[in-house]
Formats: structure tokens, C-alpha cells, sequence
């Protein structure tokens, strides 16, 4: 189907339309200039032919032969083409004509065949060539080509005719034109059919050129611009040309390419920044948990001391009373259990509430320079003799360049203590592996304790370090010594992470900062 919007049609129809002008501009003027050719040709044969009759007649006309000169226009006139023969004097009347029913008449100055002697009124002795013929129609339509050769007196003549007589007379030759106009037809016709099937052939062989070399490069580009710029960049365009359609499919090309790399930049940016935004939420969020348990831990920390003040001493009072009421008593005495039961249970208070001391009374790190290594052995030396620790199997992977920390090294020692005795009864009477790890990250010295225990629930995770948890079955745990490693750990700068699988154990990871000493500085200087 033709789309007449289209740039091949468009174009095809310009060329088109230039060509059928120049076409008709060229077959006009073919035309009339073999039309014109021909035209002369005909007169030129028709004077040749003017002239032989005169030259025939003129012997009989010096001898007055009438009848000779007769027959010879009459013989004249049977030839193909010629319509009539006629002479007449100069006062214009007939006197001899292939049609006898004309001798006689007189011809009317105003005539076409007197018209080119006597147009301007008085007769002209030398006639140019194109004034000696005409072209004019008959009644019935026919065109007519009319030659006048004068007939001049000539010294052989001056016998007969007085010498101041320049014409005697007018020889009229008329031919017809029926087949000129019958051959120009023709030539007409064939001209304008070479033209019509060379415009056709043109506009075929320019269409397909066209399509070949224009409108598929074209719609391939245009097909590759939508997809473009429906976001398909993984594309190009090969056009084998070294015209204008080929560095229009390079710069293309290059366009898609420039697009494509800007996309990806953008995309890795986009990305990049997503990342960076979690990793911020990410740490807001930990900042936001910190705050929110600091201030938790700060108003426990007050109500701890307060409700402590006030329990100790009765406490005291009671558990100093019953010990000594209980050294009284006699073995079989009935009340000695109950009295044992009474002390127990006082001591476990006691306990809980000297740690809710020891919670609240948080006191600044006395920091010195300590070898971290050295401080986890001495931990594990304390509690490796426990009977919670029998059957757990301890894995030390320590630095071996791991810089010596500015630190509180009670106060750590305590945190890695609640560790550790977490993780033997996480890991239960069954035993299993203990890990420690000793690594620098960012600044950060890292120390991790991965054990093989039951692990802690997902849903547990966000309260390990909120005072009073714990997962330990009552009696066995008093839900502090996590939370008081969380203060002494941010007291110091650091921070405390955990990580739990159920299942497969827990990875409690200390991070504390890399403080230079004064002393490190000094002889870095």
C-alpha cells in the first residue's frame, strides 16, 4: 500500500513530476523542431517540384503550345500529394489550371495565393523564400501547403511580351499535408509513449533504488530508535555505505553506546547510592537502638540503685539472721530445711541485687595499654576449671601483629567472662567448640567468640543486652551480665554484635577502638 506521507513517495513523486516537465518541455520541442524540419522538407520538395513545372512549361509557353503546357500540368497534377497546378497573369485571372472549370476566374488580391506579392498594397517583384509559401485549410478541414514561383519575362520572351514587364505571371503548386500531418501524428504519438514507459521505468528503477538504498536504511534506523527509545540499548545498526546514511548509522551507534554507558553509570550510581542509603539507615537505625537502649539501661540504672539502696539492707539484716539461726540448729532439727532454703535464696538475693549494684555504679574505665591476647588467656585460666567448661574445646585464632589496646582491663576482662560462660551453658553438658577470634577492621580491633550451642531465636536477638533477659531457665541466670558488658563496651568507644543461627551457635563479636598512646606517639615522632 502507498503511503503518501512517506519520504519515498514524496520523493518519487518530486522526481517524478521534474522529470514528466523536462519530458513534455523535450517532447515539445522535438516536436516542433521535427515538425518544423519536415515542414521545410515538404516546401523544399514542393519548390523543387514548382520549378521542374516551370522549367517543362517554359519552351511551350516561348512557343505559345497551350495545350502542351496544358498536358504537362495536367500530367503533373496525377502525381500523389498534389491537389492542384495553376497559372494566372498578373491582373490575376487563371489561364491555365489542372482543374479546367477554373481557367478563367480571377483571383482576389486579398487571397492567400496573391497575398504575399501584394500585402503591401503594390506588387512585389523579388519574393523571399518564406513568402512564397503557404498553409491553409480547405473547406472540408484539409490542410493545404501553396508555393508561388513568378513566372518573370525573360529576354526569350520579349517576342511576345513588351519589356517593361517584370512578371508575366504566377505558377501555383498546392500540396496537400495530408500525410505530413498523418507522419507527425504518428512521430506524436510514439513520443509520447517513449515518454510515458521511460517516466515509468524511471520511477520504477528509482523506486527500487530507492528502497535499496534509502528507505531500508532509514526504516532500520527508525525501527532502531523506537526500540531505543523504548529502552533497548543492546542494539546496532549496519549500514555498508559511505555516504550519508552510513555516518548517520555510525553516529547512531555512537549515540547508543554514549547512552548505554550513561545508563550503566547511572544505574551503578543509583545502586551505590541505595547501598550507601541502608548502610546509613543501617547504622541511624543502630545509633537509633543504641540511644533507645542507653536510655533504657540509664533509667534501670537509676531505678536499679534506688530499689537496691533500699533492699540491701533488710537484706543484710535477714540473711545475717538466718545463717546464724541455721549454725544453731541440729541436723535432725524439722525446720533446718527450710531454714537452708531461706539462706539460699537470701544469698541468690543478695547476688542480684550486688549486680544491679554493680549495673548502676558503672564507673569510668581506668584505661591502660594491655595486651588483649594476654587478657583473653588469664580470662579462660579463671574459668577453663569450671565443670561447664569440661567437655568445651577451645580454638584460639589470634593475630599475630594485633596492637596493644588502651583499655580498662577489669572491666573487659568481665565482658569476655559473661561471654564465655554464656557460651558453655549455650553449648550445654554436651560440650562442643568455642572459637576465638582476634582481627583489625577499619580502625577497629575485632574479637569474636563463636560457639557450637543451641543458638538464639531471630526474635531474641534485639533484647540480649536489655537488662532481666534471658533465655536461661529460672534460677540459672539473672538477665544482667550481657547488659553489663553492653555499658562497659560503649563506656570504652565500642560497640557489641551478635549473630545466631538456631541450631548452629552464636558469634558474639567485640569491636574496640585503636587508641595511640602518648608514648607510641612520641616515637612516632
Amino acid at each position: 500500500m502507498i503511503r503518501f506521507r512517506s519520504l519515498k513517495t514524496k520523493i518519487i513523486l518530486s522526481v517524478v513530476l521534474v522529470v514528466v516537465v523536462i519530458e513534455g518541455v523535450f517532447l515539445y520541442l522535438n516536436i516542433r523542431s521535427l515538425s518544423q524540419q519536415m515542414i521545410e522538407k515538404t516546401e523544399e520538395e514542393a519548390f523543387n517540384l514548382s520549378e521542374t513545372i516551370r522549367l517543362s512549361i517554359r519552351y511551350a509557353m516561348i512557343k505559345d503550345r497551350r495545350d502542351e503546357y496544358q498536358r504537362i500540368i495536367d500530367d503533373v497534377a496525377q502525381r500523389k500529394g498534389i491537389v492542384e497546378v495553376r497559372i494566372f497573369n498578373k491582373a490575376g485571372e487563371i489561364t491555365v489550371s489542372s482543374d479546367r472549370t477554373k481557367v478563367g476566374t480571377v483571383v482576389d488580391m486579398k487571397a492567400e495565393a496573391c497575398y504575399g506579392c501584394h500585402r503591401e498594397g503594390e506588387a512585389r517583384v523579388l519574393l523571399p523564400s518564406d513568402s512564397k509559401t503557404r498553409i491553409y485549410h480547405t473547406e472540408d478541414k484539409k490542410r493545404l501547403l501553396g508555393l508561388i514561383n513568378p513566372i518573370y519575362n525573360e529576354p526569350s520572351c520579349f517576342p511576345c511580351h513588351p519589356r517593361t514587364i517584370n512578371v508575366l505571371g504566377v505558377l501555383d503548386t498546392m500540396v496537400t499535408l495530408e500525410e505530413f500531418d498523418k507522419e507527425r501524428a504518428q512521430l506524436y504519438n510514439r513520443m509520447m509513449l517513449s515518454g510515458v514507459v521511460s517516466v515509468v521505468v524511471l520511477s520504477l528503477l528509482l523506486g527500487l533504488l530507492f528502497t535499496r538504498f534509502v528507505e531500508r536504511p532509514i526504516n532500520r534506523l527508525l525501527a532502531a530508535t523506537k526500540r531505543a527509545a523504548e529502552g533497548d540499548l543492546d542494539q546496532t545498526v549496519r549500514i555498508k555505505s559511505h555516504d550519508e546514511l552510513g555516518e548517520l548509522s555510525d553516529s547512531f551507534n555512537h549515540m547508543i553506546l554514549e547512552l548505554k554507558r550513561s545508563r550503566d553509570a547511572i544505574e551503578g550510581w543509583t545502586q551505590t547510592l541505595e547501598k550507601r542509603v541502608e548502610e546509613r539507615t543501617h547504622e541511624l537505625q543502630q545509633v537509633q537502638n543504641q540511644l533507645i537502649r542507653a536510655g533504657k539501661m540509664a533509667a534501670l540504672g537509676e531505678l536499679a540503685a534506688g530499689v537496691a539502696h533500699e533492699i540491701n539492707n533488710p537484706l543484710t539484716g535477714v540473711l545475717t539472721f538466718s545463717s546464724l539461726i541455721l549454725k544453731k540448729m541440729d541436723e535432725a532439727h524439722p525446720w533446718r530445711r527450710d531454714m537452708e532454703n531461706i539462706v539460699q535464696q537470701t544469698t541468690r538475693c543478695r547476688n542480684i541485687v550486688k549486680a544491679l549494684l554493680d549495673f548502676a555504679r558503672q564507673r569510668k574505665p581506668d584505661k591502660r595499654e594491655t595486651d588483649l591476647h594476654q587478657l583473653i588467656d588469664r580470662t579462660l585460666d579463671l574459668l577453663e576449671n569450671q565443670a561447664r567448661f569440661q567437655n568445651v574445646k577451645i580454638n584460639k585464632e589470634y593475630r599475630d601483629d594485633l596492637p596493644r589496646l588502651s583499655i580498662d582491663g577489669d572491666q573487659i576482662q568481665q565482658v569476655f567472662m559473661n561471654i564465655l560462660i554464656n557460651a558453655a551453658d549455650a553449648m550445654g553438658d554436651h560440650g562442643g567448640t568455642l572459637t576465638i577470634r582476634t582481627a583489625v577492621l577499619d580502625g577497629m580491633v575485632e574479637i569474636a567468640f563463636a560457639d557450637t550451642g543451641c543458638g538464639i531465636p531471630q526474635e531474641h536477638l534485639s533484647k540480649v543486652f536489655t537488662p532481666f533477659f534471658t533465655t536461661k531457665e529460672t534460677g540459672k541466670g539473672t538477665g544482667l551480665g550481657l547488659a553489663i558488658s553492653y555499658v562497659i563496651v560503649q563506656g570504652h568507644g565500642g560497640d557489641i554484635e551478635v549473630e545466631s543461627e538456631v541450631g548452629k551457635g552464636a558469634t558474639f563479636r567485640v569491636k574496640l577502638p585503636i587508641e595511640i598512646s602518648e608514648r607510641e606517639a612520641g616515637k612516632g615522632s
